[in-house]
């Protein structure tokens, strides 16, 4: 019997890629409505909760950091509290920047959602997802474009991590809930990428200058033992990914 679904953000990035492959591995059911007025009680029946809903851009949260504390943080809290009540585990997004949380509102959010969250639930600390129709406002989506608004590059590395992967990684952990004794894993293959080499795979001769930036990490670098344990392996290299240019 497939196991019932509640997804929460599905029509974002990694919510509509869930939504879109996985019915028929599970039944799945999107909620509708604002995620601070959540309540899985309207709705019977529901095995998993699947909580994508949420804010994401650390730059942005510089900009908006009350928007980002009353989505991520009181939204998060709403929906810990009904399944709470109602007895349904919860699987959620959190993220690589809760490691450095103190250098964006964004990543204070990721790291206050991890603390409040309630005991019935599995944080899963995305590491930088990419793939087709991805944020517009991330670099990697920019430098497939050849957008003329990226001015610089880092000399950061990122564990880049295809938005496959993290499905197969959510599946999983539906699938093994009950056995994972750790309430945060990480999602990602622990092979950071130079972001100058992704951009000189994508985007050859941009001539893009160094820059040196706050308020973001420079290094990330997933541990996936824990997945590897319940049978995740990454099938996706950004280097390798790049030259099937991602247009599907």
């Amino acid at each position: 019997m497939r196991k019932k679904i509640i997804l929460t953000g599905g029509d974002g990035f990694i919510g509509g890629y869930f939504k879109e492959n996985y019915q028929d591995v599970f039944e799945i059911d999107a909620y509708p409505s604002d995620i601070r007025d959540f309540d899985v009680n309207m709705y019977d029946g529901y095995d998993f909760c699947v909580h994508l809903a949420g804010l994401a851009g650390v730059r942005l949260s510089h900009q908006i950091p009350e928007e980002f504390w009353d989505h991520n943080v009181n939204g998060s809290q709403q929906v810990f509290r009904s399944c709470r009540v109602a007895k349904v585990p919860v699987i959620y997004a959190s993220s690589s920047s809760v490691y450095e949380w103190w250098l964006s509102p964004y990543a204070t959010t990721k790291k206050v959602v991890e603390e409040i969250a309630s005991p019935q639930s599995l944080g899963l600390r995305f590491h930088t997802v990419y793939g087709p129709n991805s944020r517009t406002d991330m670099l990697y989506d920019k430098l497939l474009k050849k957008d003329s608004k990226v001015k610089y590059l880092t000399n950061h590395t990122r564990d880049y991590t295809h938005v496959e992967d993290v499905c197969n990684a959510i599946a999983l952990c539906i699938k093994n809930y009950y056995t994972i004794d750790e309430p945060v894993i990480d999602v990602g293959a622990g092979t950071p990428v130079k972001i100058t080499e992704v951009a000189d795979k994508v985007w050859p001769g941009h001539n893009l200058p160094l820059k040196e930036v706050e308020g973001e990490r420079e290094h990330t670098c997933a541990d996936p033992t824990v997945l590897k344990r319940i049978g995740w392996y990454p099938m996706h290299n950004i280097l390798e990914d790049e030259k099937k240019k991602l247009t599907v």
